[in-house]
């Protein structure tokens, strides 16, 4: 999704690589001077661009919401049925503990600074929205006919499979026997399908 470093203008090239610093290091631990430095930028390029902290994460908070939705997407598109479609979406969040937690990560350490940060919050709340939008359209839940779900609405049902997840995902990235910890990723397929 992100281009090399030496092909991008000035504000890509600042917002890839906070991208990158947040995702190593968090949004606490991280300056507006620790981003210019590594872009090899001035810091007044990087206010010039993004003018604050604030500024420049919402807008990494924006790459990494196109990312998770293009990825969901196109997990969700490749799968034939419902049935697949949800192996899909469980693989999903697999391959993204196993194969690339710094974006699992960046997307708890945001989730924390949207307590605090209403600008944050929006944007996730619009993750949210939209994610549970694409799962709700691609599984095909049928909350009139299948008695787990009779009485509930479908967005209901989406949402617990969503937050079941998005849980699970965050204990095994904190947990010390992540490999064996996925396993809890396969027994949500078997009880969800």
């Amino acid at each position: 999704m992100r281009q090399e470093r030496g092909k991008l203008n000035p504000a890509e090239k600042i917002l890839n690589t906070a991208y990158d610093c947040l995702s190593r290091r968090g949004y606490a631990n991280v300056s507006m001077r620790n981003i210019a430095d590594e872009a090899g930028v001035a810091l007044s390029q990087v206010t010039y661009y993004y003018k604050n902290k604030e500024q420049l994460l919402l807008e990494v908070i924006n790459m990494m919401i196109l990312q998770y939705l293009g990825e969901v997407e196109e997990k969700l598109e490749s799968a034939a049925d419902a049935k697949q479609k949800l192996s899909s979406l469980i693989g999903f969040f697999k391959e993204l503990v196993r194969d690339n937690p710094q974006l699992f990560r960046l997307f708890i350490d945001f989730t924390a600074q949207a307590l605090w940060i209403p600008s944050f919050r929006e944007q996730l709340d619009e993750l949210f929205h939209r994610l549970t939008e694409l799962i709700e359209v691609n599984l095909g839940i049928d909350t009139k006919t299948d008695s787990r779900y009779l009485g509930y609405s479908t967005q209901s049902v989406v949402k617990l499979i969503l937050g079941a997840l998005l849980g699970t995902s965050i204990q095994i990235i904190l947990g010390s026997d992540r490999d064996g910890s996925i396993e809890s990723l396969y027994l949500a397929e078997s009880l969800l399908n």
